[in-house]
């Protein structure tokens, strides 16, 4: 392949591994020894693994096809680029296995719930275009994968607030109860959407709105 390819694959596997990587030592207790980690994990991150073409959202499908075309067209494998995709595809899953190992949920249910409330209240959009960017400051690079990974945190949070309940019940009656507030939010999530380029500082901004919002 040519080597525009070979860097492009490097760089975005070291992305997609960074954001699994924090996931799992966000996930496990601190001192977790690499086998108790798979054992805590491996199971519900592979039943994902195998459902996640239909528990896609939008946003991150646009995401894993931005990824694709763009290492198809320097001339990656397909073989590779489709293991490389996949990483994008399972963002989140490990954070998810966790939760749903702790609640005793069933992961392929609270991943509904976590993508319903995040397409619900806007947050796919954030999280997705926060992935996305790429400053050149190293500190707002820093920022804004910050920003990226606490979007995916702040749903967990929520989530977990839900235990012992139905989990879509507790989506869908908070919800329902913040309605006003959520309006009030989305309309500010649009208004990032119209801009011509959105920013770390107007992302960093809708996240902490975000946090407050999830943690009422």
């Amino acid at each position: 392949m040519s080597e525009a390819a070979r860097l492009a694959l490097f760089g975005d596997i070291a992305n997609g591994m960074r954001a699994q990587i924090a996931d799992i030592l966000r996930s496990l207790p601190s001192g977790a020894l690499p086998q108790a980690g798979h054992g805590a994990l491996a199971k519900g991150v592979d039943k994902l693994a195998k459902r996640v073409d239909d528990l896609l959202t939008s946003e991150a499908l646009r995401r894993v096809t931005a990824v694709s075309d763009r290492l198809l067209s320097l001339g990656a494998p397909e073989a590779l680029t489709r293991r490389t995709a996949g990483l994008f595809k399972l963002d989140g899953a490990v954070g998810i296995a966790a939760l749903a190992g702790r609640l005793s949920l069933d992961e392929v249910a609270l991943t509904r719930a976590f993508t319903h409330l995040g397409e619900a209240v806007g947050i796919d959009w954030v999280q997705s275009t926060a992935a996305r960017m790429a400053p050149s400051d190293p500190w707002e690079r820093l920022l804004i994968s910050g920003v990226a990974r606490d979007m995916q945190q702040v749903r967990l949070d929520f989530l977990a607030q839900g235990s012992g309940k139905d989990i879509a019940h507790h989506v869908e009656s908070w919800l329902k109860a913040k309605g006003a507030r959520i309006q009030q939010f989305r309309a500010l999530v649009q208004r990032a959407k119209g801009a011509a380029t959105p920013n770390v500082a107007m992302l960093a901004e809708i996240a902490g709105q975000a946090r407050g919002l999830l943690g009422r």
